[in-house]
C-alpha cells in the first residue's frame, strides 16, 4: 500500500505541482493508514478533500475540525493545513486540488472581479467544512463527484466541462452563504507563523531555543507561544520533536543508518530520548517501526 507522504519545501509549502501549466489541477485518492498524521503543509492552489470513510482530526490554521465519513473540507490558498487520523477509525479520502488562475477572466470579468480576485488575493474565503445538514451539501457534493470522476477519466474535451463544474461548485457555495471576509490580522499572524516554521524545518536538525525563535517572530515570547500553539495545536517544544520524528522515518525506512546516528542526524543528541519520543508518537520503536514497514 503507497505510504501518503507529502513532500515540502523549507517553508512547508508543498513541493508537488498539482497537474500540469496548461491544466493546473489534480485529484488524489488517499488514506492516514500507515502514517496516522498528514504533516502541517500549505500551497497556493485550493484543497478539497471529500471524507469517504473513518474519521479524525484536521486543522486549518488556528481552526480544529472534528472530521466524519460525508464530510467536505475547503481548504483555502495558503491555509497551514493537516490531518491526523483516528487510529482505530482510520479516514480515506479523495482530494482535488486546484490552482484558482484556471478559473481567471479577463480585468473587469464579473466572475473575476467579484468572486475569483477576491480568493486569489485573500480577501475571502469559503467556510472551511460543509456537512450533511448544511444547506446545498448535496449539490456541493455531487459537483465535487462530477469534478473528480471527470478529471480521472479525461474524456475528450474534458478540460471544457471541467472548467464548467468548478464554476457550478462556486456557484452553489455562493447560494449557500459559504464565502466570508478573510481576517487581515490573521492573514499577518499566519505569516509570521510560517517564518518561523520555515526557520524550524531549516534547522531542526540544531540547537534551537524558544528565545532564538521569539526574536524571529517579533512578537513578545508569551503571545509568541500562544500563536504557535493555536496555529500547530503543540508546544514549541512538542512541535520540533514530532518534526524530527517525521523526519526520522524516512531514514529508518530507507537507510542503513543506526538509531543512534539517525537520532543524531535528526537533532535528537540522546537517543534514549528519541526512541521513548518515537513510541509515545508512533506506539512502537524505532527498530520495530524500521522491522515492520521497510
Amino acid at each position: 500500500m503507497p505510504i501518503p507522504t507529502i513532500e515540502v519545501d523549507d517553508t512547508l509549502k508543498e513541493r508537488s505541482s498539482h497537474g500540469s501549466f496548461e491544466l493546473p489541477i489534480e485529484t488524489y485518492t488517499d488514506n492516514c493508514q500507515i502514517f496516522h498524521s498528514l504533516y502541517n503543509h500549505w500551497h497556493d492552489e485550493m484543497e478539497l478533500i471529500y471524507i469517504e470513510s473513518g474519521s479524525g482530526l484536521v486543522r486549518l490554521n488556528k481552526e480544529i475540525l472534528r472530521v466524519k465519513a460525508g464530510d467536505l473540507i475547503i481548504v483555502n490558498r495558503g491555509v497551514l493545513h493537516g490531518i491526523k487520523t483516528d487510529l482505530k477509525n482510520i479516514l480515506y479520502f479523495r482530494s482535488i486540488v486546484f490552482d484558482l488562475n484556471f478559473l481567471s477572466g479577463p480585468a473587469g470579468d464579473l466572475c473575476q472581479e467579484r468572486v475569483i480576485s477576491l480568493l486569489m488575493e485573500n480577501q475571502a474565503e469559503f467556510t472551511h467544512i460543509i456537512s450533511r445538514s448544511d444547506d446545498n451539501y448535496g449539490n456541493i457534493c455531487l459537483l465535487f463527484d462530477k469534478i473528480h470522476t471527470c478529471h480521472k477519466e479525461k474524456k475528450p474535451y474534458y478540460f471544457v466541462k471541467l472548467k464548467a463544474l468548478f464554476f457550478s461548485f462556486f456557484y452553489e457555495m455562493l447560494m449557500g452563504n459559504y464565502i466570508t471576509p478573510a481576517d487581515k490580522e490573521e492573514n499577518k499572524s499566519l505569516a509570521s507563523i510560517k517564518k518561523i516554521l520555515d526557520y524550524i524545518n531549516l534547522n531542526y536538525s540544531q540547537s534551537l531555543t524558544a528565545a532564538e525563535l521569539t526574536a524571529l517572530s517579533n512578537y513578545s515570547e508569551y503571545y509568541f507561544m500562544k500563536l504557535f500553539k493555536q496555529y500547530t495545536g503543540k508546544t514549541l517544544i512538542a512541535y520540533i520533536n514530532d518534526l524530527r520524528i517525521e523526519k526520522s522515518k524516512p531514514l529508518l525506512l530507507h537507510s542503513d543508518s543506526s538509531v543512534t546516528e539517525i537520532a543524531l542526524e535528526v537533532g535528537f543528541n540522546n537517543t534514549s530520548y528519541f526512541i521513548k519520543k518515537f513510541q509515545q508518537a508512533t506506539g512502537m520503536s524505532p527498530h520495530k517501526f524500521r522491522r515492520n514497514l521497510s
